[in-house]
């Protein structure tokens, strides 16, 4: 018997997708805000995207933010991005482990 149910892994994973609505990247020294592109829940994981299209230069740090603007996630970089498109990924996996022992 499951001691965590699958309903309470999907509400998990929903409640974090509700909350991360915006992305701020990191680029040429100055953050700029962004929407968030794309998400893709998979089971227990959710991914989230962040999509730079035109911008040129060197893409330094990208963050997940809540409607509050709560940095959420936070996630380095170094790359030199050209005037081609270039996403961002972030990738949360829900993991329960029920198998602890007691501590004393």
């Amino acid at each position: 018997m499951e001691i965590v149910t699958q309903v309470f892994k999907d509400l998990t994973v929903g409640f974090w997708d509700e909350l991360i609505l915006r992305g701020k990247v990191k680029l040429n020294g100055k953050y700029v805000n962004y929407d968030i592109f794309k998400t893709v829940r998979d089971g227990d994981t959710l991914r989230k995207y962040i999509y730079l299209q035109s911008e040129t230069g060197i893409v330094e740090e990208a963050q997940l933010l809540s409607n509050n603007g709560d940095v959420l996630a936070i996630k380095p970089f170094s790359i030199k991005k050209q005037d081609d498109g270039l996403l961002l990924a972030f990738e949360f996996t829900l993991v329960v482990q029920t198998d602890l022992k007691d501590e004393k």
